[in-house]
């Protein structure tokens, strides 16, 4: 598919969360990249519009973790016409940064919906994974928490992916049970670059935990590649794989049993899969790009997933690059959040 590119110790402190205007988008789309690589993100926060306040409330929460400090971001519906039915949560990584325009983009799509009561019962419950930091992408922290450990000089300020996931498992959504009753909907992930790299850890390690996983432009290059090339996945039966079910799948998906398939969609940029593309490549930046590459694309990851028997799409953003691939991972998984 081508989408067409768009612009256990807990110590608790809780405030409410402010909002200013700022359209969706614009500093999202700024180049991210990893420290040290092509660019820098544009470490302004997005703000989140006023009007959102018709359908959300927004608080944040700041937990404290293994002696680390996180913030953790949540939009809870206002109203909802069956207050008994399941609530989708949609957690999402960076949430400094990209916690805002989901809010923004759930807020978009709502309000296109011409004011239709009905249409409040689809809002998810929108959680960000951030940190108490005043710039959007703490890249420190982030390289940190969202990647695995790997041998090698390049790789030894990352190694966090394990501890990240129990803080999210322990520490995170606990507190989100207790305190939003509902939440037992369709539970998704979603991040993008480390962000991707630490959802697709998630679903390699632990696919369970999460009914949909939304992976923006992961970063395979960190490790080599070993989250994937070590992985150790069984192989699908054949016409599983192909996408049809068979009788003991069917059977396991209807009542329950065995290993539940997985929603996958992974993005990538045409530019990100394609850099020679690029009208604005610059022959010393192509040069770097190709030494970072990992001997996995995210195109061969989306088909070595659907391999063993993951229900996985691959999404193609056209004319974009690294960061511009952000609002389509936005995008992509609001639209799912939003039609569970």
């Amino acid at each position: 598919m081508i989408m067409k590119h768009l612009m256990p110790t807990l110590a608790f402190r809780c405030c409410a969360t402010g909002s200013a205007w700022l359209q969706a988008g614009v500093v999202a789309i700024a180049a991210l990249a990893v420290p040290g690589a092509l660019a820098q993100p544009v470490q302004t926060i997005p703000k989140i519009r006023p009007m959102a306040n018709e359908i959300y409330k927004v608080s944040h929460q700041d937990i404290d973790w293994h002696e680390r400090s996180y913030r953790i971001f949540v939009a809870a519906p206002e109203s909802r016409p069956d207050i008994h039915a399941p609530l989708s949560v949609l957690y999402i990584l960076d949430g400094n940064a990209q916690f805002p325009l989901a809010v923004n983009a759930v807020y978009e799509q709502w309000a296109a919906q011409a004011g239709d009561a009905s249409s409040k019962g689809a809002l998810p419950l929108i959680v960000g994974l951030g940190y108490p930091d005043d710039k959007a992408y703490p890249l420190t922290l982030r390289e940190r928490d969202y990647t695995y450990a790997a041998p090698g000089e390049a790789f030894a300020k990352g190694g966090g992916a394990a501890d990240f996931y129990g803080f999210v498992q322990d520490a995170v959504r606990p507190y989100i049970k207790r305190q939003y009753a509902a939440a037992t909907g369709k539970q998704m992930l979603a991040g993008h670059s480390f962000g991707g790299l630490f959802t697709l850890y998630v679903l390699l390690n632990h696919r369970d935990a999460f009914d949909q996983y939304v992976i923006g432009s992961p970063s395979l290059w960190w490790g080599h590649g070993a989250l994937v090339t070590d992985a150790n996945l069984p192989a699908a039966e054949p016409a599983q794989a192909s996408g049809l079910k068979t009788g003991s799948a069917a059977q396991a998906q209807a009542d329950g049993s065995g290993v539940k398939s997985r929603f996958v969609t992974i993005l990538q940029g045409e530019y990100e899969e394609n850099p020679e593309a690029n009208p604005d490549m610059k022959p010393e930046r192509l040069a770097r790009i190709k030494q970072r590459r990992s001997s996995v694309t995210a195109r061969e990851l989306d088909a070595w997933l659907r391999q063993h028997g993951m229900d996985s799409h691959f999404i193609l953003v056209e004319k974009a690059g690294h960061g511009g691939v952000i609002p389509a991972v936005i995008q992509t998984a609001v639209q799912a959040a939003m039609h569970h």
